[in-house]
């Protein structure tokens, strides 16, 4: 059965282009030089930004974007093991526990643009290393996850780098992390100006039941006292003569914060800092105890302002600092979600092969807890990724790709070498296929090529670029091109072939 006639009518056409690109010539290479290897964007987290942006650019003038993942293990039991003959709502539980319990170590990435002068396919395959790692400290526990022995010894073999991986990796936080982040932030910082505010019902007074703390406040109340007076009535001398009002142990110093003086408490146990605040807030109306966080660590301040006005405008200050300070960590803890963020966002047509356990993956990591139920599942997936082909499924559905494929596995690597073999065995093979092939280059930084050796199975960029040469071979031998979208029918055809 052809499964093209099942697939929407509004489906696109451009057969004509990849028609064209079969019969034409092989391209050669746009390299002084053919390359070695495989060429391939690697990405950890000391380039990923530069990669983003790069890859953001590659992704908007993508006609399709193929990926594939790379996890820490499939099964957490025998019995959880996926068989054919599954009921589609006990594979999903199967899928789920999987996507659950394991951890996505390695995303590849890989753009597919249409050449229309070239005649050619321009592939931007990129690598991503990913690991979880607590980017904002904060109150909680830290990642865990199950590791196969068998997933391991098989990435092993295949040379993957675990150093890189665990050391380099991207970390990320899913929507609901990046939501309770903030608001965990936000909570903290209101409950650091409500013990800084002087006037706040809601704050406590520290108890003063031993005599060292009763000593030491009103230490604290006449050094406070003698720094304000000292500024009063030297305010006419100019900033020169402020700056001898440092103290000789060095536990205060005269500073300048948003063109404010200011002390910088240095040496102060967080019991003693909260006495000082409850000094600040019985006694002295000008003077406001500011926390400011800097890029290493944090200041404790008492900083003097001249009235309620330019007390109330400081505290606003600091508090819109704050926010912008949050949005960035958190927008930098986000870290490698931006990339699923902006394969959702530009609803590209997205190609996987046996693609099921990583689009559960996506979800489980990248957008929140997985659903009970597969059919809230398809529903969560169509909202944010509602083009989505499966080129296992295009293989094993039509009786003409698997007549061309000599009835042979539908593995990646074996669709691969049978459907693109002058693209799989690379520049030095002789090997001729008896099919047109579609022409692919490979576009990373600034290096052109569409000649190399084969690259490196079960590394998941190689293995994503493999995933959009197969889509685009059989686009080409099925004469079709397709766009799946949600008005015509995806729904549908998903919940028919993923499960």
């Amino acid at each position: 059965m052809n499964t093209t006639k099942q697939w929407p009518k509004r489906a696109l056409i451009l057969s004509r282009l990849l028609t064209r690109a079969f019969f034409s010539n092989n391209s050669t290479s746009t390299c002084s030089s053919p390359s070695p290897t495989f060429p391939l964007k690697h990405v950890t987290r000391s380039n990923f930004d530069s990669a983003l942006v790069e890859l953001r650019s590659h992704v908007r003038a993508a006609d399709f974007v193929a990926i594939d993942l790379e996890m820490t293990g499939v099964t957490s039991a025998p019995w959880r093991e996926s068989f054919e003959f599954d009921r589609f709502d006990i594979r999903y539980l199967k899928v789920k526990d999987s996507a659950e319990k394991f951890a996505v170590i390695q995303f590849g990435v890989c753009p597919f643009h249409w050449d229309s002068v070239k005649q050619s396919f321009i592939a931007h395959p990129h690598n991503f290393f990913v690991f979880p790692r607590q980017e904002i400290p904060l109150d909680g526990p830290s990642y865990e996850f199950l590791c196969q022995t068998t997933s391991m010894d098989f990435l092993a073999k295949y040379q993957f780098d675990f150093n890189a991986c665990i050391h380099e990796g991207v970390s990320y936080l899913s929507r609901g992390q990046e939501d309770e982040a903030r608001r965990r932030l936000k909570s903290l910082y209101e409950e650091q100006l409500v013990n800084s505010s002087h006037n706040l019902r809601e704050t406590m007074d520290v108890p003063l039941v031993r005599v060292a703390d009763v000593l030491f406040t009103e230490r604290m109340k006449k050094r406070l006292s003698e720094w304000r007076d000292e500024l009063l009535q030297n305010r006419s001398r100019g900033p020169q003569d402020q700056g001898a009002s440092n103290d000789l142990n060095q536990q205060f110093q005269t500073v300048f914060f948003k063109m404010r003086p200011a002390l910088s408490l240095n040496g102060f146990t967080s019991h003693q800092l909260s006495l000082i605040r409850m000094v600040i807030r019985k006694h002295f109306k000008d003077l406001v105890y500011v926390r400011f966080n800097g890029e290493s660590s944090s200041q404790e301040l008492v900083v003097f302002t001249d009235s309620e006005s330019d007390k109330d405008k400081l505290v606003e200050e600091v508090k819109n600092e704050h926010y912008r300070s949050t949005e960035m960590k958190i927008h930098a803890a986000v870290g490698f979600r931006h990339v699923i963020d902006l394969l959702s966002s530009e609803n590209k047509l997205i190609v996987g092969h046996n693609c099921i356990l990583d689009i559960a993956h996506i979800h489980s990591k990248f957008l929140g807890p997985l659903p009970l139920t597969a059919e809230e599942f398809v529903s969560c997936v169509n909202k944010y990724f509602p083009n989505i082909i499966d080129t296992k499924i295009l293989l094993n559905a039509d009786n003409i790709l698997q007549r061309r494929m000599k009835k042979s596995s539908t593995s990646l690597s074996s669709a691969f070498s049978l459907l693109c073999p002058e693209i799989a065995h690379g520049f030095k093979s002789k090997v001729q296929s008896s099919q047109p092939c579609v022409k692919v280059e490979v576009h990373v930084d600034e290096m052109r090529s569409s000649d190399w050796n084969s690259g490196a199975k079960h590394e998941a960029g190689y293995d994503a670029f493999m995933t959009g040469c197969v889509f685009a071979q059989v686009a080409g031998l099925q004469n079709f091109w397709v766009l799946i979208s949600s008005e015509s029918g995806f729904h549908g055809f998903y919940t028919r072939t993923l499960f």
